[in-house]
């Protein structure tokens, strides 16, 4: 007997299963934890003593000389995952521009340095600061009576390199493990 499909279609479909590679990559290892240091110049302390200046003087800052060495986060510190602390110090530099004292700032948000951990993060930026080099600061002194806006172009001028103190922030933080010394903002 014959069957017959009347206006019909007989579709047959097929198809290959495979199975598929699955690619499981390995874990790779967790990079050391970096970090990178800024500084930040504060403004002095309420009870600093100020260089009085006459109007034919003027006070040329102590410059930084490039390339100096910041403050490595400690790598004792890094499994401690501490929470952020800002380290101040105040940073006698003489009239050759050599770092001659570093000392604790405590004021602000700047933390208390003599414990603990803070401790460690001040001597870590003790070590960095004490081979910072300056062109030395600078008091011009043009001849009396001068007039013009900067004294320190005068015919005459007499500068003499002073010794200054100048203070420092420096902010130490982690994330995800990872550690930050980030510069903080000049008050």
């Amino acid at each position: 007997m014959r069957r017959s499909l009347a206006g019909g279609c007989l579709v047959l479909l097929t198809a290959c299963t495979s199975t598929p590679t699955v690619f499981t990559p390995s874990p790779s290892p967790m990079p050391a934890p970096t970090g990178a240091v800024g500084a930040t110049l504060l403004a002095p302390a309420a009870d600093t003593r100020r260089m009085e200046r006459v109007p034919h003087q003027r006070f040329l800052h102590p410059n930084l000389e490039a390339d100096v060495a910041l403050p490595v986060y400690p790598e004792a510190l890094l499994a401690q995952r501490l929470p952020p602390a800002t380290v101040c110090v105040d940073v006698v530099v003489d009239a050759a521009g050599q770092v001659t004292a570093v000392a604790p700032r405590q004021d602000g948000d700047c933390a208390a340095a003599s414990t603990g951990d803070t401790a460690v993060l001040l001597e870590a930026v003790r070590t960095a600061v004490a081979g910072w080099r300056y062109a030395p600061a600078l008091l011009c002194e043009a001849p009396v009576g001068y007039t013009g806006d900067d004294a320190c172009t005068a015919e005459g001028v007499v500068e003499t390199p002073t010794a200054v103190r100048l203070s420092y922030a420096f902010r130490f933080s982690q994330t995800a493990g990872r550690p930050e010394v980030e510069r903080v903002g000049a008050r």
